[in-house]
Order: structure tokens, then C-alpha cells, then sequence
């Protein structure tokens, strides 16, 4: 039986979950030889109760899963892995159907505080925005610190370098907000952007386009470098074509180091020799970028949804 616990700081809650042998046991090896880590808590904001947060296994991204389940149908207190690079745990009503992976289970008594921490994360989700800190340990280990897994990289100096200063600044930003988008949430753009001097459209559309670079763009050349299908010429060549536009547009809105990592990058690629290489200098982008999304979460005034209520009768969605 291998037990871990997930700490939530400051809400001070912590519950024990039991990882299971099979299926999916190639997950659960990942994320248990790869303890302690710490991550910024988001909370679900499309499927329902459930949390997730970004785990920094690298991994994680191209090791498929052997077993997959419709997480609506899942007991409460389960928890999954996905190649988004995410633990999520669900802890109350889903309308999300898409499979996941389930990896363990909160034991049963400690369901009641998992959905204690639940509406924790959802209030500072929509209103308060409190930084809630999960923690994720073996069971009984003390840990004196939670630091971050580094790629590591060899080769031309331009290359290694590129990748400590997109690391450095990933681990400044890992808990606290990246002071780029902390000035854009208070309407601080430099370039102007949003029509008519207002700035919320600009926040919709970091918000939409941020997300996709990482988990879609960057994320997806990760998985093809992992590919030996694809050749490194391959992916010199579709690199730009993936990630240039978008980057470009994030910087214009003021996410300016993500834009000059990503000139940076593309000016490198020609001294890129291995994949290795490659998985170091991408995956690290890859992961910055994701982070910033996770802040994204943090800080968008989601409180506008109660504006939108669904009207959809209730009878109907538990129908479909």
C-alpha cells in the first residue's frame, strides 16, 4: 500500500489518499518516485467540483495512460493524472465526461475535508483570490523543502543558458504572481491593448490564447520529440510555425518575457544537436508557459460568471 498526503496551506487541511497498483500503475510510479513536490491550487472552472494543479513531472506529457474512466461516474475523492501535466481530484458533482486516468482515492474519512478545501479553492477562485499552496508528500516523510525538477542541458552555451533563465523565472513565479500579469490585471497594459480604453477583453484573450500555446502547441512538440517517428530536422522545422504567432500576439499584451523566451528559442533552434537538447529548451518553455496559465486561473475576475446563470432547466442536464 503506498499512502501520500496533500497538504493545503494556509487553509491548514490535510488528507491522505491511497495510490492504486493497476490499472495505470506506470502513472502512479511517476508521480510516487517523483515525491515531494508543492504547486500553486487551481480549481475547476468549466466541469464542476473538481481541483487540479500543475504537477512538475516532465514525464507526465507522453506516458499515455493504460485505463481511463468517465470521471462523472467516479466515486468522490478520486484522483487522476492527465498528459495536461495535471493531478486533479474530484470531490463533489461533474458534468465533465471526457475520460481520465485514475491514479488513487481520498479515503473515505477524510471526504468531508476534501470538500471543505473545495470550497476553499472555489472562493478564492471567483471572489477572494487567495494563493492556496498544495503540497503533495509520501505519507509520514517530513519535508523541509519543496524545490522544483530542472531539465538538464549540454551543448552550445546559448542553449544552456536559455534554458537556466527560463527555469529561474519559472521558479520565481511558482507561487508568487509573475508581475507582468499582475500589472495587466490592474489595467497596466503598455502597448494599449483593448479597444476603447478598456482592458477586460485583453484579459479574455491572454487568458484563451495562453492556455492553448502551452497545453496544445508546446506541450504537443514535447510529445513529438518523445516520438522516434520524428526526426530532429522535423522539428526545427515545425517549431516556429507552432508557437511564433501566438507567443508574438501574448507579448503585444504584455507577457513579455514569454515573447522574448519564445525569439529566443527560435533563434536557437539551428544549435539544437540532439533531442535532448531539444526536450530541454522546449520543455522548459513548455512548462513556464503552463505556469502562467495556472496564474491566469488565479487572477481572471471569474466573480462576472454569476451573470451568467445557466438556464438550462436541471431535469434536462441530468438527463443528457
Amino acid at each position: 500500500m503506498r499512502e501520500i498526503e496533500i497538504e493545503w496551506q494556509p487553509i491548514g487541511i490535510t488528507v491522505t489518499a491511497q495510490l492504486i497498483e493497476s490499472p495505470n500503475r506506470n502513472l502512479s510510479d511517476l508521480l510516487w518516485d517523483r515525491l515531494p513536490y508543492n504547486a500553486l491550487q487551481n480549481h475547476a472552472l468549466v466541469s464542476g467540483d473538481h481541483l487540479y494543479h500543475l504537477v512538475p513531472i516532465p514525464e507526465l506529457l507522453y506516458t499515455a495512460a493504460e485505463y481511463k474512466e468517465d470521471r462523472t461516474k467516479s466515486p468522490d475523492g478520486t484522483l487522476f493524472l492527465s498528459q495536461l501535466q495535471h493531478l486533479a481530484i474530484k470531490y463533489g458533482t461533474l458534468s465533465e465526461y471526457i475520460p481520465a486516468a485514475p491514479i488513487g482515492y481520498i479515503r473515505d474519512a477524510d471526504l468531508p475535508l476534501l470538500k471543505e478545501v473545495g470550497r476553499a479553492c472555489w472562493q478564492a477562485a471567483v471572489q477572494s483570490k487567495q494563493v492556496i499552496e498544495s503540497r503533495v508528500r509520501r505519507k509520514g516523510i517530513q519535508v523541509q523543502e519543496y524545490r522544483l525538477p530542472k531539465f538538464s542541458c549540454s551543448g552550445h552555451p546559448d542553449l544552456v543558458s536559455l534554458v537556466d533563465s527560463i527555469q529561474r523565472e519559472t521558479e520565481t513565479i511558482w507561487l508568487h504572481a509573475p508581475r507582468e500579469l499582475a500589472d495587466l490585471h490592474q489595467g497596466m497594459v503598455k502597448s494599449g491593448a483593448g479597444s476603447y480604453g478598456q482592458y477586460f477583453s485583453t484579459l479574455v484573450f491572454v487568458n484563451g490564447e495562453t492556455r492553448p500555446l502551452g497545453y496544445c502547441a508546446l506541450n504537443g512538440l514535447v510529445r513529438l520529440c518523445a516520438n522516434e517517428r520524428i526526426s530532429l530536422e522535423t522539428l526545427r522545422e515545425i517549431t516556429p510555425n507552432f508557437i511564433r504567432t501566438t507567443a508574438e500576439f501574448l507579448g503585444y499584451c504584455g507577457l513579455d518575457r514569454l515573447w522574448q523566451f519564445t525569439q529566443d528559442l527560435i533563434q536557437r533552434l539551428r544549435l539544437i544537436e540532439t533531442k535532448d537538447q531539444y526536450l530541454a529548451v522546449v520543455g522548459s518553455l513548455a512548462f513556464y508557459t503552463n505556469v502562467l496559465n495556472t496564474w491566469n486561473l488565479q487572477l481572471f475576475p471569474w466573480r462576472h460568471g454569476e451573470a451568467y446563470p445557466h438556464h438550462i432547466p436541471v431535469e434536462i442536464r441530468d438527463a443528457s
